[in-house]
C-alpha cells in the first residue's frame, strides 16, 4: 500500500460507537414548557415549531462523541458525570453510561435558570 492509499484510508481503522439517545421525561417536560411558551404567550409558535426541530437536532448529535461534551463546571453536578452542550439559550444536561452506550437526556432549562438544584433532585430521590 502506498502512503497515499494509507492516508486515503486512515478511516477505516476508526471505531465509531452510536449511542443511543433517550430524552427522560422531565427534559420533554422543558422542551414542551420553553415551546409552548414561544407558541402561545409570545404568540409565535413557527418559532416554536424552529426550537423544537433545533432542541431534536442537538439531541441526536449526541448519539456521535457525547465525551465531546464538556462536563458541568458545578463539581458536585460534574462528580455525577453530567455533561451539557447548548441550543441557542439552553442548556441541555446529559449523563452517559458508557456499559449500555446510552446518553440519557437530564434537563433543558435556559441559561438564566438556576438550575443546579433542579438537577440535583434527580438523584437525590
Amino acid at each position: 500500500m502506498t502512503a497515499t492509499n494509507s492516508l486515503k484510508n486512515w478511516r477505516k481503522d476508526i471505531i465509531m460507537t452510536e449511542y443511543k439517545v433517550i430524552t427522560l421525561p422531565l427534559a420533554e417536560e422543558d422542551i414542551a414548557d420553553q415551546t409552548d411558551y414561544i407558541a402561545f404567550e409570545l404568540k409565535s409558535p413557527e418559532t416554536a415549531v424552529n426550537m423544537v426541530r433545533g432542541f431534536r437536532k442537538v439531541i441526536n448529535s449526541l448519539s456521535l462523541f457525547p465525551q465531546s461534551h464538556e462536563l458541568d463546571e458545578d463539581e458536585e453536578l460534574a462528580a455525577y458525570g453530567i455533561r451539557k452542550t447548548y441550543y441557542k439559550n439552553y442548556k441541555i444536561y446529559f449523563l452517559i453510561d458508557e456499559r449500555e452506550q446510552t446518553v440519557y437526556i437530564l434537563r433543558v432549562f435556559h441559561m438564566l435558570v438556576d438550575s443546579r438544584e433542579k438537577i440535583l433532585r434527580i438523584f437525590r430521590a
